[in-house]
């Protein structure tokens, strides 16, 4: 029986307008913050009407959303909730092997309608160990709500599970449980990439109405946490197989179950581990939605017959208010259909409900609602000797969309989701994520959250430069004007800004691309008063979240804001209230030292070494306690001795002097006097001493067959040197990434290549006014290929599709 679901007229969701108090001169903040975002409104609506060809402008469309609908004095929580950036990430694949190469396009979006579009200009890309350790990070720049690049995986990165992490300075403001992330995997030749064994710890069961009934039919869904296991069982107390669960990738799985009153049921994994099922209820309901039809959602009721005669009502709720309701009648039967119009329903998140009368709530269903979603239909066609692939874009009500995809193409995993295979399948998948509560972070936006009360980071409009100012001495330059000239690979910039009582200063707006030389000096009498030592500032790596709604559930929002460690207040004259955190220990990022030392000989790497401390010199003896294994046999007499580790060889020990062997040392007990050395090397002259023992030793022969001890001593050069690369450091500007037909000639250049190449990618495909874009198909012999499409038009419509070929 199928019932047609009347729904009332939607009802329109006002958000309550609060207002805070900001910590730092809250008056001053908030006339800033209304400077900014006017120049950003004026901004957009030069790019959004002057530069691009998209039917009403989202400036407007942003405009009305957020101003037209408030009081003209914003509020730093009004800020917040409007402008809230979102990004999202595509990658070419998900598993790398080290020196491989991650291409990416990130999507910002911004506000509660989710426009592609961004108040800021910078995105700080990241590739994290699990740990939340940073091995590598970027900076690119966002243009019309895009943008691209490449990520190289370093050499030396060990096999495991890692995370590609994309955020604008402003989202800081929200914390990092908001920041996209995605898991990828670095596996060496060496690495297996079957599927991990699964923890039952992660394994998590869902009846889709909240529990188990006797007597009715409970569809019930499953999370391993990303592992896959296609032989699951579902047993009932006496060992019988009652249920085998469908496996559907991504650590997903579903079954169906009519479990009988008083039984107790298990899952049965294919190792044979035991995991218990919820206990079953002897009367209820049990609701189930399906989302895969286009324009409707269809939710089946069923109730034990004590049940089918009361009162019931299947009600739709957006943050707890209603948005539909109707009264269920089952007549004679004990399940009943209803439909649910998509027409009728907002985007976001809706949790459907069974309430009673008194307001009791017997089954509860998350489904998430998208009336912006892009269809994609994809054809691969013969021509000639070749292939082709065809991609048409449409919106769900058919129309073509003119629009830029992002497109990337790999050879068919080893495990293949096979229901990745069409936009209602995904479509599926993605229910299935919300109702285990795994929400993709896409739907995050659709719902109002609790937001920070002060705004601690600015839009970044351009990369910028924190640094303390000393001279060669190491004594800040306190109220000094600083010259600096910034040269990168095509642009070179000349600035002159001036530091506060301790020395601090700020750069802002800079658009480098490239790795940059930035050079700094004052004007001063003398060659050495005019060079300027600096020490740069930064913001420290956020911790690592992967999973908001754990997070979320063991802090409040304000307690996971970091906390600073000097303001900018500091870095400028003017009092910037903005907010900069530091590292712990400052160090000089990129300055290239020059020491002036002897070589070693033969270029010969030292097993242990020791440097002598020109301004506080130690004694020969004192220098050897610094040496990791070696002791000093009776130090501060006048016949010191050496006792030289056994594993450094039996026999003599060579003593060696400016490269010139001396004669063998006596060995008495175990020990190597000192007198002698000591008599001809003064220890003021020593600049340092290196020992080499077992292979390295063997360049002088069997004279040290107990090792060799070398000697260098200072040649005075370093009196007088100024060292002018103290002067000078390397600033990281926009990354120069490696394009696409680049990697391919590397790729195909390296017989020996680990891993699986990407064997496409393209970030920029555009569709034309029929929506439709066509590619030649890469040739790949006896494989099948992936094909991973997404796209995000300018109005907040997005859509994407997996698909073999």
């Amino acid at each position: 029986m199928t019932n047609k679901l009347l729904t009332p007229r939607m009802m329109s969701i006002f958000v309550r307008s609060e207002s805070y108090t900001i910590n730092n001169k809250s008056k001053t903040m908030k006339i800033r913050i209304l400077a900014i975002l006017t120049f950003t409104l004026v901004q957009l609506n030069y790019d959004f009407v002057a530069g691009q060809q998209y039917g009403p402008a989202l400036h407007d469309q942003l405009l009305e959303d957020s101003w037209k609908s408030s009081p003209i004095q914003r509020t730093a929580l009004d800020s917040l909730r409007i402008w809230q950036e979102k990004v999202l990430l595509h990658t070419d694949k998900e598993t790398f092997a080290p020196k491989d190469y991650l291409f990416f396009k990130a999507y910002v979006l911004t506000g509660p309608n989710q426009l592609r579009t961004s108040a800021s200009t910078v995105l700080k890309v990241e590739l994290l160990a699990s740990d939340g350790t940073l091995v590598d990070s970027q900076y690119h720049k966002i243009v019309n709500g895009t943008t691209s690049g490449s990520f190289k995986v370093p050499k030396k990165t060990k096999s495991g599970t890692y995370y590609f992490r994309a955020y604008t300075r402003w989202m800081l403001n929200y914390g990092p449980e908001n920041f996209a992330v995605k898991e990828i995997l670095v596996a060496n030749k060496n690495t297996t990439l079957s599927a991990p064994t699964i923890d039952l710890e992660s394994v998590t069961v869902f009846p889709e109405g909240g529990t188990l009934i006797a007597g009715l039919e409970n569809r019930v869904a499953i999370s391993m946490k990303g592992h896959t296991n296609k032989s699951i069982v579902v047993e009932d107390g006496n060992g019988n197989q009652v249920a085998t669960v469908q496996n559907y990738g991504k650590g997903l799985g579903t079954f169906l179950l009519k479990p009988d009153n008083g039984k107790k049921y298990t899952l049965k994994l294919q190792d044979g581990r035991i995991l218990s099922l919820p206990q079953v209820g002897h009367t209820g309901y049990t609701l189930q939605i399906s989302t895969i039809d286009d324009n409707k959602v269809v939710a089946k009721i069923s109730a034990t017959e004590d049940l089918k005669h009361q009162d019931i009502y299947l009600k739709g709720k957006v943050n707890g208010i209603d948005v539909f309701k109707s009264k269920v009648e089952f007549s004679t039967t004990a399940s009943i259909e209803m439909d649910i119009p998509k027409s009728d329903l907002p985007n976001g998140i809706l949790h459907v409900q069974l309430e009673d009368e008194f307001d009791q709530v017997w089954a509860t269903r998350p489904l998430h609602i998208d009336h912006n979603e892009l269809q994609f239909h994809v054809q691969k066609t013969s021509y000639g000797e070749g292939e082709s692939l065809k991609i048409r874009v449409t919106d769900a009500q058919g129309i073509p969309q003119q629009t830029e995809l992002s497109l990337a193409m790999v050879k068919k995993p080893a495990i293949w989701d096979a229901h990745l295979e069409n936009t209602r399948n995904q479509r599926f998948i993605n229910d299935l994520l919300v109702l285990t509560e795994q929400s993709p972070k896409e739907y995050a936006l659709n719902q109002v959250t609790e937001l920070p009360h002060e705004i601690k980071y600015t839009f970044q409009e351009g990369l910028e430069f924190y640094g303390r100012a000393f001279d060669l001495d190491a004594v800040p330059l306190s109220n000094t004007k600083i010259q600096i000239v910034v040269r990168g690979e095509v642009d070179a910039l000349a600035q002159e800004v001036k530091t506060n009582d301790e020395g601090l200063f700020k750069l802002s707006g800079l658009q480098i691309a490239g790795e940059a030389d930035m050079v700094f000096r004052r004007v001063a009498e003398g060659q050495r008063n005019k060079f300027v030592k600096v020490v740069p500032y930064q913001y420290e790596t956020p911790p690592l979240q992967v999973n908001a709604k754990e997070t979320a559930e063991k802090d409040n929002l304000n307690s996971k804001q970091f906390i600073p460690k000097r303001q900018v207040v500091g870095f400028e004259t003017n009092k910037d209230t903005e907010q900069l955190i530091t590292l712990e220990g400052v160090t000089l990022v990129g300055e290239k030292l020059q020491v002036r030392r002897t070589p070693a000989i033969y270029n010969i790497e030292p097993s242990r070494v020791v440097h002598q401390n020109p301004e506080r010199p130690k004694t020969i003896p004192q220098l050897f306690l610094n040496i990791p294994g070696v002791q000093v046999v009776n130090l501060g007499n006048l016949n010191p001795s050496l006792s030289i580790p056994k594993n450094f060889g039996s026999g003599p020990i060579l003593w060696v002097v400016d490269g010139i062997p001396l004669s063998q040392a006596p060995v008495e007990d175990g020990t190597t006097p000192l007198a002698d050395i000591m008599s001809i090397v003064p220890f003021v002259d020593v600049d340092r001493i290196e020992i080499l023992f077992g292979a390295q030793a063997s360049f002088f022969g069997s004279r040290a067959a107990g090792g060799a001890i070398l000697v260098y001593t200072r040649n005075g050069s370093d009196e007088e040197y100024l060292n002018r690369k103290k002067a000078q450091l390397t600033f990281e500007g926009y990354h120069n990434s490696l394009p696409f037909y680049a990697y391919q000639e590397q790729s195909n250049g390296q017989r020996n290549r680990e891993g699986n190449p990407t064997l496409y990618w393209n970030p920029r495909l555009m569709t034309n006014e029929n929506g439709e874009v066509e590619i030649k198909l890469p040739k790949v012999k006896d494989d099948a290929i992936q094909v991973d499409v997404r796209a995000i038009t300018p109005g907040g419509k997005s859509g994407s599709l997996k698909r073999i070929l």
